[in-house]
């Protein structure tokens, strides 16, 4: 599917290159972008994918290069692809064509997109790759794991509104997508992908004073449809032992599930810092491997000369602890086909969270274009996290991250 995608997302690259080059005259810049960076922890259990006691250069390294062409003052085009993880195997790095698009402006207040565009309403969104345009090590995890789910083959239709004083934009898209979804399995010690073709839309409203104020609020409408035949796991059942105990019965699955993701998020000076904090609600229809979860951060960044300190506090929790520990207190039952096992890979695949983070970091800027960041960060998990690749709960996890961010 990833191969296919890939040749499809060519093909339409090299159509699109024809049409400009068709032009007579056009501008054209190519430019390039990456992060090289390092994280360890102090705890054996793998965090984000790839981060461990062992160290990784995975979870935070990529390059990039982008393209863009200016036929006129109204056409343009954009392409950029990135070398990094695949987003369907732990063990693979691959190229992952992102910006895709043909874009059309018929006057200075409208804006017509079409292609791969990024669509989520995160503040960051459009730069998050871009580790060279913001301070922090890397963007809160407990709001950005959102982030991938916004890069969608659509359209988008923005409108802005400009006063003396603010720069007002609302930007309603629709598109589609065929996502990886990742599946930790604790007693089998695997990590599975599952893949689920994804069609959104949305409306996100911008806010800007021209300078560094930023305020966003957004809502975005999803519709979820898995390849697998087991499809979605809409609801755990149990069976009653007797003496108080119980094991699992048959799961429901449905065929698709529609979900609402909520955004809000605000970056303004205050005193001489920069508060940057943003919230997300996800609510997924009757899918109770993915139960409501909402998350947030705020963060505090002063400039001083070269040095930019930052302190972060973000949490991620989910409405669905009490589903999670009734399959974790089942009883095997190999008669039925219930072992340990089962049980324990149940309960892993749920997406829980009960998280918070402290994180204390600082950005060094040679140039605009040249950056090293450094940060400390404390996790304390609480009855679960699926950002960890095996049990833990009820601890502190530290980890030491270090990167070198440029763009040219």
């Amino acid at each position: 599917m990833e191969r296919l995608n890939m040749n499809r997302y060519i093909t339409l690259c090299c159509v699109m290159l024809l049409f400009v080059t068709e032009a007579r005259a056009f501008d054209y810049s190519i430019s390039g972008f990456g992060t090289l960076g390092g994280a360890i922890s102090d705890n054996s259990v793998r965090y984000q994918r790839f981060i461990d006691n062992d160290g990784t250069v995975k979870r935070d390294s990529l390059l990039g290069l982008q393209f863009d062409a200016k036929l006129n003052d109204k056409w343009g085009f954009t392409t950029q692809l990135i070398l990094a993880p695949s987003t369907d195997d732990d063990d693979v790095i691959t190229p992952q064509l992102k910006w895709t698009m043909i874009s059309y402006r018929p006057t200075n207040d409208w804006l017509i997109r079409a292609g791969r565009i990024s669509l989520g309403g995160l503040l960051n969104q459009q730069n998050l790759d871009v580790g060279v345009s913001y301070d922090m090590v890397r963007l809160p995890n407990e709001v950005y794991l959102l982030s991938s789910s916004y890069d969608f083959d659509g359209l988008s239709i923005a409108k802005t509104w400009n006063t003396t004083d603010y720069e007002v934009t609302l930007d309603g898209s629709l598109g589609m997508q065929n996502r990886d979804y990742r599946t930790y399995y604790n007693y089998s010690d695997t990590a599975v992908f599952y893949s689920a073709d994804v069609t959104a839309g949305g409306l996100i409203l911008t806010v800007t004073d021209y300078d560094q104020a930023m305020y966003r609020a957004g809502w975005h409408y999803t519709k979820i449809d898995p390849d697998a035949r087991q499809g979605l796991l809409s609801e755990y059942t149990f069976v009653e032992l007797g003496g108080g105990m119980y094991t699992l019965g048959e799961p429901v699955y449905k065929s698709e599930t529609y979900g609402n993701t909520f955004f809000l998020g605000a970056r303004f000076p205050l005193g001489g810092f920069l508060i940057s904090a943003e919230g997300t609600a996800v609510v997924v229809e009757d899918f109770e491997a993915g139960p409501p979860t909402f998350a947030g951060y705020i963060s505090a960044s002063r400039k001083l000369g070269n040095w930019t300190p930052y302190l972060t506090y973000a949490q991620t929790w989910s409405d669905g602890l009490d589903t999670w520990r009734k399959v974790q207190g089942a009883t095997a039952v190999p008669s039925l086909g219930v072992t340990q096992e089962l049980i324990d890979d149940g309960a892993s695949a749920m997406a829980i969270y009960d998280q918070k983070s402290w994180m204390l970091g600082t950005s060094y800027a040679f140039s605009p274009k040249q950056k090293l960041k450094a940060e400390v960060m404390l996790t304390h998990v609480g009855d679960r996290s699926a950002m960890f690749d095996g049990s833990i709960e009820n601890e502190n996890v530290m980890v030491y991250s270090f990167s070198y961010n440029f763009a040219f």
